[in-house]
């Protein structure tokens, strides 16, 4: 069996609320997109996979990268991943092409990725992620949504020009909600991005004077503080933290097990959140094992898009189910239309699939109505 058949689409589904997002300051988000890629092998089997994306910057990547991947068997792992990482020597991230090869082997086995990969079904504990920066009132009306709805905690956003404002809102958001629910904040510095309005960049001295700052607030964890690849100050900022009893977490957009081992090496955070859509698969295997084996905690960041979520549930069946997994506050961030099968938390749990592969039922009629193929190659 082989590889006969490589297609991309770029997809963008507009949503139905447009926000600002805290990721980026001052920008309103109109659309909800990701790069799309189908894998078909010559006995007709497909597999799926989706990548971050912010326009149609994977433009090219079809060219560069499908000569490496025609042609091989989809059952041999190893040899896609080496070929992934030869088409990213000139700078192309490929780690997230692998779920697709997933998708493909669990319908040669009739199973589903989690039971390939040798995960654990059980009932996945979800928070919902807040997408925007708010004052403490429109905070507690979410976390008090959320509450009411059986999440297992909310995640806030911060991003104010000075640490004393971010510093407040977040103790006056703890006083107006019940004090035993769990709260999380993500300051969204791991990749800080300026294009729709400057705000400060935070310092380690910044970070340390927030924590202080917040240190009766009873925070679960704080997620990326510090740019994703400043491993040694991340370090230090987790040694200061952990006897106030607050965790540091991030990772989400690093680029796969080299980067984790890094992590791990300096010791930078107590949860690990390596998102499949930049992973991949077959490294986020190699991070979570090495995660679990230090007694830290993993939870993938998983908040970029409907099929997204569902790949990082998959490996999320590794984990130990005690730290819960993101969900996003704004649904319509999720791509949720096209999919007829989306996953939907009940009561604050998302169930794994049972079908084989991704388990995913794609609804092709939108795709072709969201999206633009950009890029196909056969087999002659």
């Amino acid at each position: 069996m082989k590889i006969s058949k490589i297609e991309l689409y770029h997809i963008s589904i507009p949503i139905d609320e447009p926000f600002k997002p805290a990721w980026i300051p001052g920008y309103t988000q109109t659309h909800s997109g990701f790069t799309l890629m189908r894998l078909t092998t010559d006995t007709n089997i497909t597999g799926i996979s989706v990548g971050l994306s912010f326009a149609k910057e994977h433009a090219g990547i079809g060219t560069m990268v499908a000569p490496y991947l025609l042609g091989i068997d989809p059952e041999d792992i190893e040899i896609f991943h080496k070929r992934l990482i030869e088409g990213s020597y000139f700078g192309l991230r490929n780690f997230w092409m692998d779920t697709a090869i997933y998708d493909i082997i669990g319908k040669i086995r009739g199973e589903p990725i989690w039971k390939v990969i040798g995960g654990k079904k059980r009932p996945i504990p979800v928070y919902w992620a807040s997408a925007e920066v708010c004052e403490p009132e429109k905070h507690s009306k979410i976390i008090n949504k959320a509450r009411q709805q059986g999440f297992k905690g909310v995640k806030l956003r911060i991003h104010a020009n000075t640490v004393h404002k971010d510093i407040d809102v977040i103790n006056q958001t703890r006083k107006l909600v019940d004090s035993n629910f769990p709260l999380m904040i993500d300051a969204n510095q791991g990749a800080h991005v300026s294009i729709g309005g400057f705000v400060p960049i935070w310092t380690l001295e910044r970070a340390k004077t927030f924590v202080e700052g917040i240190r009766d607030c009873d925070i679960s964890w704080l997620e990326e503080p510090l740019e994703m690849h400043k491993y040694e100050e991340i370090a230090d900022l987790r040694e200061f933290m952990n006897p106030l009893g607050i965790k540091l977490a991030g990772g989400e957009l690093n680029y796969g097990w080299n980067d984790v081992r890094m992590m791990l090496h300096f010791g930078s955070y107590d949860i690990y959140q390596s998102d499949i859509t930049t992973y991949g698969v077959y490294d986020n295997i190699k991070c979570i094992n090495a995660v679990m084996d230090q007694g830290l905690k993993y939870t993938p960041h998983a908040g970029s898009n409907t099929i997204g979520l569902l790949i990082n549930m998959h490996c999320y069946s590794l984990s130990d189910y005690t730290v819960p997994l993101e969900y996003s506050y704004r649904s319509s961030s999720y791509n949720h239309s096209l999919l007829k099968n989306p996953p939907t938390p009940e009561n604050g749990y998302l169930e794994l699939p049972d079908e084989p592969g991704l388990g995913i039922q794609l609804d092709w009629d939108q795709v072709e109505k969201y999206g633009e193929k950009f890029f196909e190659l056969k087999s002659s």
